[in-house]
């Protein structure tokens, strides 16, 4: 604890889970006896940092980052999904995107730090939000943002795509928004720079005529660090074309420069189409895509490597050569 409280008063960044009351005066009391730290002093900064600490740190890079969605498939680890794609692509994958469905995790941060490097993470947790706000999960979810990587970017989001459940009546979109909110409050109580809140929602709800809309869902920036989304060709499978990206991309750009944050895609892919025998279509798409993003500097892009919903799997040539280029 006075190691704590010392490195408050020297850094004015403390840790947010310090304690108030009697127990902090008592040790700031005792630094001051030791002639280390003037009590108010260390009173003070806590109180700063409690107030003081974005809910949503700016991301301020301009350049696109692109990667693959891992553990989609089911089976093994997202470490042996990792190595699996770098051979396939060869080429490091920049950009990994993640899920996480229970707390504690079902493999510690500690371990995944070693899989991942300094790569960039786009992590999902998922709680319903009703136990979210019951407190139940406050110490995992404490637990979860202080072992996170500390030296790259950590895109973490709470709940991806809750359009389904809101409409299947599982919880609200108010509910959700609440939920969402507790957890960036936890996130912010860290002080910590590299964890950016990304809200993740499914391409079609930036369509204006979107049940539930994505304002409904929208926790507010000031708790939201980039708007990522998962805009698909054909999110079932059945794409019978290939759509121009800037069709596909542009409604969600716009929502989220309504809201003067960045924006990113968490998930997107597209099937062959009957036609694209020889995949120089979809090759000439996933070209396209990654002009488009970086044209209107996307924060990252990641491809849905699955065959969940459709075989969106890059395997071969074209397609292959063309997604490496665009992680290289």
């Amino acid at each position: 604890m006075r190691r704590l409280l010392i490195t408050a008063a020297l850094t004015g960044c403390a840790s947010l889970s310090l304690p108030a009351g009697p127990t902090l005066q008592a040790d700031a009391a005792q630094l001051t006896l030791s002639g280390r730290v003037p009590a108010t002093t260390v009173l003070q900064t806590a109180v700063k940092a409690k107030t003081g600490c974005a809910a949503a740190p700016a991301w301020k890079q301009r350049k696109t980052r692109f990667g693959i969605s891992l553990g989609s498939n089911g089976g093994s680890s997202m470490g042996q999904d990792l190595k699996a794609e770098q051979k396939r692509f060869g080429t490091r994958i920049p950009v990994v995107r993640t899920w996480d469905n229970t707390l504690p995790m079902r493999t510690s941060w500690s371990v995944k730090k070693k899989w991942y490097g300094k790569r960039w993470v786009v992590n999902t947790i998922r709680i319903a939000p009703r136990t979210v706000l019951s407190g139940k999960y406050d110490k995992r979810l404490r637990t979860y943002f202080r072992t996170a990587p500390r030296k790259t970017p950590v895109f973490w989001n709470y709940f991806h795509e809750p359009e389904d459940e809101i409409r299947a009546g599982k919880f609200t979109a108010k509910q959700y928004r609440k939920a969402w909110r507790h957890v960036a409050r936890i996130a912010a109580s860290f002080c910590r720079s590299n964890l950016y809140p990304t809200l993740v929602l499914m391409g079609w709800t930036a369509d204006s005529r979107a049940t539930p809309t994505w304002t409904a869902l929208n926790p507010g920036r000031r708790f939201v660090s980039v708007y990522a989304w998962d805009p698909y060709n054909g999110a079932l499978g059945d794409a019978t074309h290939y759509e121009r990206p800037a069709k596909i991309f542009r409604p969600v750009v716009k929502a989220s420069k309504k809201m003067n944050r960045p924006w990113a895609i968490a998930e997107t892919g597209s099937v062959r189409v009957p036609s694209d025998t020889s995949g120089t279509g979809r090759a000439a798409w996933l070209r396209k895509v990654a002009k488009y993003s970086r044209r209107h500097h996307a924060v990252f892009v990641t491809y849905y490597q699955s065959t969940r919903n459709g075989d969106f799997e890059l395997r071969r040539r074209p397609e292959i050569p063309v997604w490496r280029k665009a992680m290289g």
